[in-house]
């Protein structure tokens, strides 16, 4: 609306309800911001300015540079100049007003969230670290409370890295009360009935009642596989990924409706990305490779070779890692682009793969992850992604610690997909690509 009444100051026209009803398409700019932004919605990027910043600057580039090429191809006046500079710089500046404007207000004292913490051992100082990221939320730990004493680490004059310790036989919700505490987070393995009756408690005066787990899936969009208990599996998690089992037609649907659209791609750039890894480094152009997919069903994944052939040939498979040499001159930009992941649109076609899902993973380490780290088999209830919450977020991994991180993510996206996640997940792939942070 702000872009409209600067156009028609400088376009000399009367800025009235008719001129705003007769240019009213320029409204769909909101949408289109929206989806721009994606890649700035999360709350390191929302509570920087510096993040907020840049992921403004790649949005408006991004959109900027879309409109030149749509300019380029319209008819000789058909499209307006001025009013997409106006509606790009207008939403970079009142976008970035806003997060100012709200970061300011809500790092206010009443605003402040007060922790408690049940818990003084390794789970009540994981949530006491993520509680102080003010990248994350407005909070303050008030002290930790012991339920037993037997979980607590040495600490000296009652206090573990400098937060009071509250202990047993002292009443929860006497505590609660008096340090005027609004939130109390469960990070106490193995709770005993008198500590539930505590919590009960407390929830009656209105005190907000967060596990840990919980705590980790609202900050960090993960599932902090380290600090959970097996009854979690068949709880929590059973329950939600029955409760979005309902959507897996309408998912193949855009399953087969996006691979056909990516295979047009797919056609377009076939040829020019062939010639490039010939010329570089011969052939094979496609590369096959065996894959475990859903329940476990191992299929072979298409790509665009990007590394010299025989690559494990004499080490046997084994983690990309940064820099690898066996990476080609050309494998290294369509790694950058993920342009050689587009023949996995084949995949997606025969029900190999989904538009959006875990990484599938070889056989050889789906076999040692999954006798290293708890719950690593759950990803395989799902068909792999081309793309995946674990791939936006942390795009690749060479280590066992890495596989951890990316099986939290995973297990956050199993938990909560939807259509609306999906959607969300593409968008931030298409951030990835134009951002060249593909390896």
């Amino acid at each position: 609306l702000v872009s409209l009444w600067i156009w028609s100051i400088t376009a000399g026209f009367p800025f009235s309800t008719a001129f705003v009803a007769d240019h009213a398409i320029w409204f769909a700019a909101v949408p289109v911001w929206m989806a721009a932004l994606s890649p700035a919605y999360s709350p390191r990027a929302t509570l920087s300015p510096a993040r907020t910043i840049v992921r403004l600057l790649q949005g408006a580039a991004f959109l900027l540079g879309v409109y030149l090429l749509v300019y380029f191809y319209a008819p000789r006046q058909g499209l307006p100049r001025l009013m997409a500079l106006y509606v790009i710089w207008e939403g970079l500046l009142l976008v970035f007003a806003w997060r100012l404007a709200c970061a300011w207000f809500f790092s206010k004292a009443p605003f402040a969230t007060r922790v408690l913490i049940v818990g003084t051992g390794d789970p009540g100082l994981a949530a006491l670290t993520l509680l102080r990221d003010s990248d994350f939320r407005n909070s303050s730990v008030v002290a930790l409370f012991d339920a037993t004493g037997a979980d607590r680490p040495a600490a000296r004059d009652d206090r573990v890295d400098g937060i009071q310790v509250v202990s047993a036989p002292a009443s929860l919700p006497d505590v609660a009360r008096e340090l005027d505490v609004n939130e109390i987070v469960l990070a106490h393995p193995g709770a005993h009935t008198s500590l539930f009756s505590g919590l009960v408690e407390c929830q009656e005066l209105g005190v907000e009642i967060l596990t840990l787990p919980q705590l980790y899936e609202d900050l960090l969009h993960r599932v902090p596989v380290s600090h959970l208990e097996s009854s979690w599996l068949f709880t929590s998690f059973v329950e939600s990924v029955r409760a979005h089992d309902a959507s897996l037609l309408a998912k193949r649907a855009v399953d087969l409706l996006g691979a056909a659209v990516g295979i047009v791609a797919l056609i377009a750039v076939a040829p020019f990305v062939a010639f490039g890894i010939w010329i570089d480094t011969g052939r094979p152009i496609l590369f096959r490779q065996l894959r475990t997919g859903r329940a476990g069903r191992q299929f072979v994944m298409l790509k665009f070779r990007t590394m010299v052939q025989d690559a494990e040939r004499d080490t046997g498979p084994q983690w990309s890692l940064e820099g690898d040499r066996r990476i080609t001159r050309v494998g290294r930009v369509l790694r950058k682009l993920r342009v050689d992941e587009l023949p996995n649109l084949v995949n997606v076609l025969r029900g190999e793969m989904s538009l959006v899902g875990p990484r599938p993973e070889r056989p050889e380490l789906v076999a040692d992850l999954a006798r290293d780290i708890p719950f690593y088999r759950t990803r395989l209830i799902v068909r792999p992604g081309l793309t995946g919450w674990a791939q936006v977020n942390h795009p690749y991994g060479d280590s066992v610690a890495d596989a951890v991180e990316k099986l939290e993510y995973d297990l956050y996206y199993l938990k909560h997909r939807s259509m609306l996640f999906d959607v969300q997940i593409l968008l931030r792939t298409v951030g990835t690509v134009f951002r060249f942070e593909g390896r």
